[in-house]
């Protein structure tokens, strides 16, 4: 099962909010390699 999390955008960075509180910003580009890396749903992004 993995963590829901959420993301907003702005230029080519990420925000990424998880469930738990965690935070982080990330290379638009990387998001989906740290979605799966770290087993998060993002609710508001799709990864290929």
């Amino acid at each position: 099962m993995c963590e829901k999390s959420k993301v907003v955008i702005k230029d080519r960075i990420a925000y990424l909010v998880t469930e738990r509180g965690s935070t982080a910003f990330i290379p638009i580009e990387k998001l989906c390699e740290v979605a799966r890396r770290f087993n998060l749903c993002i609710e508001n992004f799709k990864c290929s």
